[in-house]
């Protein structure tokens, strides 16, 4: 009788908990071996272990599967039917141990992964698409899921460890962001460069290609300006102090950067935005920067993080690139953010 169809010996009913309590990876990593070379003697060679070991390695994992796995004979091993049975499950197994230990790798490598930032809008213009595009070119199969809100929001949520990151503008006083994280956690603040603000119009305002324009003039049309709470806030109620102004009448507070693009596009308004943001959108052709005296930063852009998190290479990847194109924004150089 063909020893691989011989009478199964009666084994108690196995399940994926009772086999994973039984078997061994280097069970696994053995039967392989020999199934590749045909040989005990030739596995016992290639993982440099006594050819007894092999041999009781093997019938250790026949006893748990309730079954001969290999006919021995003069010129090596072939398969059973139980053999045949148990490999095509054994080359699944460890052929998804190789994918985990290559995605692993790739995890550590910083080459993928997933990072989780969360954006002031200011951020996603010009800092964050740049630095992603800067990411994606080192690791592209890093995930980067960005969340979009204000920092009342966004601080928060890094505090209590749902984000990673946080890209935007760097509070003056940020304590109220760790209220609802564990006791002791702290936040480190990182600037990448000082943002300044600019005045705006649409392509078709009236003013769009005067080349001497004064504040006190543009206090007559409909102004888009950012809303109470928004970091701009004080430099918006600066720069009409300094001319004597009050804040326009007619006026939309807002800091969506579609809608105040959308509503230049419309009306005859002035809006102002972030000085990068300006640039950006001005090298689009959607607004035109119109040539006031600098209006000076208001304050420093960066990215939070939390003082005790783990840094991942994909993060720390993330980060070099902002530090990048950080400075090259801080020195005004020609990024190409087209």
């Amino acid at each position: 009788m063909n020893p691989g169809s011989r009478p199964r010996r009666r084994v108690p009913a196995l399940s994926g908990a009772s086999l994973s309590r039984r078997l061994r990876l280097a069970q696994l990593d053995l039967f392989e071996k020999v199934l590749e070379t045909g040989s005990i003697l030739a596995a016992s060679r290639e993982l440099a272990i006594t050819q007894p070991a092999v041999s009781k390695s093997l019938r250790e994992l026949e006893q748990q599967l309730g079954g001969a796995l290999f006919v021995r004979g003069k010129h090596g091993v072939t398969l059973t039917e139980l053999g045949q049975l148990f490999a095509r499950h054994a080359r699944a197994m460890t052929s998804g141990l190789q994918d985990m230990a290559d995605e692993l790798n790739a995890w550590h490598g910083g080459t993928a992964g997933r990072v989780v930032v969360g954006a002031m809008l200011s951020a996603t213009v010009a800092l964050l698409p740049e630095a992603i595009s800067r990411l994606r070119d080192m690791a592209p199969d890093v995930l980067v899921t960005i969340r979009v809100g204000p920092n009342s929001v966004l601080f928060p949520a890094l505090a209590r460890g749902e984000i990673d990151l946080m890209v935007g503008y760097l509070p003056a006083n940020a304590s109220a962001a760790t209220k609802d994280a564990a006791p002791g956690t702290r936040l480190v603040h990182v600037p990448l460069y000082d943002e300044g603000m600019s005045v705006v119009v649409g392509p078709d305002h009236p003013l769009a290609h005067r080349t001497d324009v004064r504040v006190a003039e543009l206090h007559r049309f409909e102004w888009i300006v950012p809303t109470p709470d928004a970091v701009a806030y004080p430099a918006v109620r600066a720069l009409f102090e300094r001319e004597g102004l009050s804040l326009p009448r007619s006026r939309v507070e807002s800091i969506s950067i579609l809608t105040n693009v959308g509503l230049l596009a419309r009306r005859p308004m002035v809006a102002l935005m972030p000085h990068s943001v300006a640039t950006r959108l001005a090298s689009a052709g959607l607004v035109v920067v119109l040539p006031l005296p600098s209006l000076g930063s208001f304050s420093a852009l960066g990215y939070t993080r939390r003082a005790e998190q783990g840094m991942n290479m994909a993060l720390q990847h993330l980060i070099d690139a902002l530090h990048a194109v950080g400075d090259a924004l801080q020195r005004g150089a020609g990024l190409d953010l087209s």
